[in-house]
């Protein structure tokens, strides 16, 4: 397969123009490919844009970041905008892989916008490679711009890995030619050997990244390579398509890269104008979209885990934890369609990060220290080191936001890990992208029929003369590409 056959999505567009009608609006941060070989001037301005279209192309409505939460039953739908309720019907059906879905183009535009982003970050760093240097008011920035563009590059190939059965290697280090299409295992090492290449310049270099490149906050490379390593470690954890791959991770790997973390959060300002975060802003929407009763059900068992098929409201659940009064809100009324299922009503807003129905200005979290924690907990777990591991969340959101009871330092493995998956699941709700549905798929908890990934869209099949094909649904159930698991009590 050759570099012009694929060309429909690895050249950046020169305008996004949003189909979600009174979702999104259109950004203009994508240059043309040409103009990456033109001068070192343009070189630095695509490579300031990177990380921006990046930001937008996950957090968009064209995005499925918001039918994962909802497949995910961390959040809640019955809309169907984004394909919300398409994929989180019940009992789940198989995910309608076609150009002439209504949806379709919600799929089509993030798979393009990443591969457009992955594309020029690609074409940055062969014409570093090629000798160029660039230079801002006499201060040689090539190195920084080097770092930079291998992060956006990583991140971007993770994110396209995360979500899809297979992905495109377009990357800075193959000659001009053939493209491979390859597993999400190896998308995933190709993304984290861009990280490490970031991590590599970042040890070397001492630079400074502007606070318009990630909007609000400028970077060292100290950071920056603390950033890196973030990611990395993310990208291994949340790679598995289900318990026996889980069961693979090289949890000391994962480790080596999360103790040389971040230090503070990744939290880009939304300016509500350039930047703006269009999952946060809809899906704590008032009357829009709600947090499951799963979320509840956790903090309080008494609670119903799914929504009563009587439509009737249970009473406001009563917790131990701190956080179902601070980061939730009852709300009796529902509007969302009784016809289209009760399962999808809850009466829980979720109103921690209030930005999105104020002034929609302010830091969104996307990659947050609690996070970071529970990762390395979890890896000193699966590594026999319980003692760190009840250490680390005793000392962490579980006691210091919620209020609880510090774990047992007696506990076995079992609760050891349980303690850590209640945490992720209430602390990190509306933090980085696709998290619950990533940890519901590596735990075999996506409902049954779930899709585990996304197909290629059929658009780009079309165009590569491949088979359309597709997953999801309860007559697939293969527990490779759909969920043969489930999180419902009568299922366990």
């Amino acid at each position: 397969m050759k570099i012009k056959q694929i060309i429909i999505f690895l050249i950046p567009v020169l305008l996004f123009v949003s189909c979600a009608k009174d979702l999104d609006v259109e950004y203009k941060n994508k240059p043309d490919k040409d103009q990456v070989f033109t001068d070192p001037e343009n070189v630095y301005s695509i490579a300031k844009s990177s990380f921006y279209n990046w930001y937008m192309a996950v957090n968009s409505s064209l995005s499925p970041r918001m039918s994962m939460w909802v497949m995910a039953d961390q959040g809640t739908c019955s809309w169907a905008n984004s394909g919300m309720y398409h994929l989180s019907s019940e009992p789940r059906k198989a995910f309608n892989n076609s150009t002439s879905y209504t949806y379709a183009y919600v799929f089509e535009t993030y798979y393009e916008d990443m591969y457009a982003t992955l594309n020029q970050t690609k074409n940055i760093l062969v014409e570093l490679k090629n000798g160029m240097t660039i230079e801002t008011n006499g201060d040689d920035q090539t190195q920084m711009v080097k770092a930079f563009a291998y992060f956006v590059h990583g991140i971007t190939m993770g994110y396209l890995s995360m979500v899809y059965d297979r992905v495109y290697i377009v990357d800075p280090y193959r000659e001009e030619g053939d493209i491979p299409l390859v597993s999400y295992q190896e998308g995933t090492a190709e993304a984290i050997r861009s990280l490490d290449s970031c991590v590599a310049v970042c040890k070397s270099s001492i630079f400074t990244i502007p606070d318009d490149w990630i909007n609000g906050s400028s970077y060292s490379s100290k950071e920056l390579r603390q950033l890196a390593n973030s990611f990395a470690a993310r990208f291994l954890v949340y790679m598995p398509r289900n318990k026996a791959e889980n069961a693979q991770i090289d949890w000391s790997r994962v480790l080596e890269y999360a103790n040389d973390g971040i230090e503070r959060p990744l939290a880009p300002y939304m300016d509500n104008s350039t930047w703006i975060n269009y999952f946060h802003r809809y899906t704590v929407r008032p009357g829009w979209a709600r947090i499951d009763c799963r979320i509840i059900n956790l903090m309080d068992p008494r609670y119903p885990w799914r929504f009563p098929d009587d439509g009737h409201n249970p009473s406001p659940a009563q917790s131990d934890d701190l956080r179902l009064n601070t980061d939730f809100k009852f709300n009796s009324v529902n509007n969302m369609k009784p016809e289209r299922g009760y399962y999808h009503f809850s009466n829980y807003e979720y109103v921690r990060y209030p930005y999105a129905i104020t002034t929609n200005t302010g830091e969104v979290v996307d990659f947050s220290l609690a996070e970071l924690d529970l990762i390395k907990a979890e890896a000193h777990a699966e590594l026999g080191d319980l003692e760190t591991a009840i250490d680390i969340i005793n000392n962490g959101s579980r006691t210091e936001r919620g209020g609880l009871s510090p774990l047992n330092i007696h506990s076995d493995k079992e609760k050891v890990l349980k303690a850590i998956f209640y945490e992720r699941d209430i602390e990190l709700i509306q933090t980085g992208f696709g998290i619950a549905f990533f940890d519901m798929r590596r735990r075999d908890m996506l409902q049954y029929g779930t899709m585990l990934h996304f197909p290629i869209p059929a658009k780009e099949l079309m165009v590569m003369e491949m088979p359309i094909y597709t997953f999801g649904g309860e007559e697939n159930a293969d527990g490779i590409n759909t969920s043969n698991g489930g999180w419902f009590p009568s299922k366990k």
